[in-house]
């Protein structure tokens, strides 16, 4: 374990010990040569010695000199005059000192050697603890986690894993990771704080070579308590979103209703074609209100990982394909994406049957590559213009083909996911879904159609 620093009650506390020590060995040498006994109270000064130079290093040489001339003034003092008695005592002078020196130059030798670890571990902007991992104790920590949990540094040796951690199975499941796989990275924890409230964390842990763990803790509260403000303020949002869309819908409902009336009253010519363009246009407001009732969610949920083959086939089921041959041909594999992503495949598909034309086959497929996955979704219709194959997932191009391509390609930018068309025009669309190797899996139990990240 890293060598813990001398607080400032640490070292009052070494300083009782020396001061009590010296009074207890005179004491000793008093009664010892009081009572003719002179072969074991000089013993009793090496405890005083030792704790001089191990807690004061750079007072040692004073300390033990003084220490020294304790013990020589009350041998011959008390003691009886004898020669033998008085060399004895010069001897064990120089043994007193020769200890001091060489006990605190070892001292200072690990004390420097521990300061560059030391200052590392307390010194750190993150805040750092260790404990026992057969009785979870707390053994150590830095100043930055005490105060992130509002605790004294001293206090915290008081406690254990579960004053800290007092979720059961929270704790248990850091507990379990950390013994399993001997090191872990980013684990969210709760701690409970001094005054009672919960402070979140990002934990690291790892074990030392003594029956310790070692932990690194980032304070995440802040960052979770403003994505809770703000999954609040967009379900309050979405709330108010689906109020005004109802409104607006009945209004048009009921503006749709009027100039299909007026169309069939009336008796003007003239006015026809302008009746004719407002139906169109109010028709236009009311599907693209309800196209974005689907896509309202668009980054408030946070991303998930979506097996492919069964997403695609919820996309494809809510289609009205009979005509056309769907061929999904996906390894058992895991794609980390926005909620909607089943969104992106409708679009895909039905981007196909609408404009393709002449559409009989659409077929689903993945291609691994060194580094990243593709999806690729393609049919044998019309194609898409050279011209225009970046175009398509443009906001101004929804006169052509809706708000589908643009909003797909923004679903899938949320984890970082590309989407680009590459087809042959004449001979069909060819829509590739990127996927970074960070991003996909293999689903567990299901052999290896995928392989495993490189490291």
């Amino acid at each position: 374990m890293t060598m813990r620093p001398f607080t400032r009650k640490r070292q009052m506390l070494f300083d009782v010990c020396i001061v009590s020590s010296i009074l207890a060995a005179m004491v000793i040498t008093f009664f010892s040569i009081s009572h003719g006994i002179y072969d074991v109270f000089p013993y009793f000064y090496l405890i005083p010695i030792i704790l001089i130079a191990f807690a004061r290093p750079n007072l040692a040489i004073y300390g033990t000199v003084a220490v020294g001339w304790i013990y020589v003034a009350l041998v011959f003092t008390l003691g009886l005059p004898d020669l033998k008695l008085y060399a004895l005592a010069t001897v064990w002078f120089y043994i007193f000192v020769s200890l001091g020196v060489l006990i605190s130059t070892y001292s200072q030798v690990y004390r420097k050697e521990g300061e560059k670890s030391c200052g590392a571990y307390y010194n750190s902007q993150a805040g750092v603890f260790s404990y026992d991992k057969r009785t979870f104790k707390i053994r150590d920590a830095n100043r930055k986690f005490a105060n992130m949990i509002r605790y004294d540094c001293d206090d915290l040796m008081t406690k254990s894993l579960p004053d800290l951690i007092p979720d059961k199975e929270e704790r248990e499941s850091f507990i379990t990771k950390v013994r399993d796989l001997r090191r872990v990275g980013d684990i969210e924890v709760k701690f409970r704080a001094w005054d009672g409230s919960m402070r979140w964390a990002l934990v690291s842990a790892a074990e030392t070579g003594d029956p310790g763990v070692i932990c690194t803790v980032v304070d995440i509260t802040d960052n979770k308590l403003a994505q809770e403000a703000l999954t609040q303020a967009n379900k309050k949002l979405n709330l108010l979103n689906n109020v005004t869309r109802h409104d607006i819908l009945n209004q048009l409902t009921a503006l749709l209703g009027y100039l299909e009336i007026s169309k069939a009253d009336n008796k003007d010519p003239a006015l026809e074609k302008y009746i004719e363009r407002e139906l169109q246009a109010a028709t236009a407001i009311r599907n693209q209100i309800l196209f974005t009732r689907d896509y309202q969610n668009i980054g408030v949920h946070s991303p998930l990982w979506h097996n492919v083959a069964e997403t695609v086939s919820l996309a494809t089921a809510s289609i009205d394909s009979r005509a056309i041959f769907v061929q999904v041909n996906i390894p058992p594999v895991e794609i980390y994406a926005d909620p909607l992503l089943e969104k992106v495949f409708y679009n895909l598909i039905e981007n196909s049957i609408r404009h393709g034309e002449h559409v009989t086959e659409i077929s689903v497929r993945t291609v691994e590559r060194a580094d990243s996955l593709d999806i690729i979704v393609e049919d044998n219709g019309v194609g898409i213009p050279e011209a225009n194959k970046e175009k398509i997932f443009r906001r101004e191009f929804f006169k052509n083909t809706g708000f589908g391509l643009f909003l797909s390609r923004e679903i899938l930018a949320i984890t970082n996911l590309v989407i680009t068309e590459n087809g042959t025009p004449g001979t069909g669309a060819r829509f590739v879904i990127r996927v970074p190797r960070e991003h996909f899996r293999s689903i567990p139990g299901h052999g290896n159609g995928i392989s495993p990240p490189k490291r």
